[in-house]
């Protein structure tokens, strides 16, 4: 009994060790949309994506994240190396917001609230609520119309490096791959029973991907782990 008793103490103080540690701070960057539409590149950040973001470390290697999102991303045929593309020229604007919970796993232990400087490389896998511009595209018309808004769920993952600097800031440069549920981001497959005149021309290869590059400042708040100076 003395020993469960001594095995919960010692439990319930290596987690609250490293309980106390959150960043709060904000995300920018570019991202880039692939679907149907324009450029097919994977990574070519062309339109603004920015957000606020929350982070809670578990320990030194595992921590939990939320983050809002909001961001506009275009496609346009113009731009493609496809010459089949290039010659049907549609084009389209969309706008988006998430909001996501994940986790962020460190390579190596990665120690905050110390002065100096460490790093690590990381991997981040979440998912999301995607709200967007529900486009479609008229009959023989290139240019995509908004009917109102859709949802749908996001799988983001990815993978980057961060620095802590001078004990209470992190900086992390990250690539973030959007697995979106939905083939319409871009109105290639739009909802026939509410627009019965536009034009569905998706390959239904693949549900729509978005891409984001950029970088991420927190603040570290909260009590210096109990198990160090």
């Amino acid at each position: 009994m003395f020993r469960m008793r001594f095995l919960i103490i010692v439990l319930i103080t290596t987690i609250s060790c490293f309980s106390q540690k959150n960043e709060i701070g904000f995300h920018f960057g570019g991202n880039n949309y692939i679907g149907e539409i324009g450029n097919t590149q994977y990574i070519n950040p062309n339109k603004i994506q920015y957000g606020l973001i929350y982070k809670r470390n578990i320990n030194d290697r595992l921590g939990l994240r939320a983050q809002f999102t909001k961001g506009i991303f275009i496609g346009d045929d113009l731009k493609s190396l496809s010459e089949v593309r290039r010659n049907r020229g549609y084009f389209f604007s969309n706008s988006f917001n998430s909001l996501s919970i994940g986790i962020d796993i460190s390579y190596v232990p990665f120690t905050i609230g110390e002065f100096g400087v460490s790093w690590t490389p990381f991997l981040f896998v979440g998912i999301e609520r995607f709200v967007f511009d529900n486009i479609y595209f008229p009959q023989n018309e290139n240019i995509g119309y908004t009917l109102g808004k859709d949802f749908s769920v996001g799988i983001p993952f990815g993978g980057g490096i961060k620095f802590n600097f001078e004990k209470n800031w992190i900086i992390t440069a990250d690539i973030q791959p959007r697995f979106v549920l939905s083939d319409n981001l871009d109105g290639s497959y739009p909802d026939l029973s509410k627009q019965p005149l536009a034009e569905r021309f998706s390959t239904s290869l693949s549900s729509d991907w978005l891409v984001f590059v950029g970088i991420s400042i927190t603040y570290v708040f909260g009590k210096i782990p109990c198990c160090k100076d």
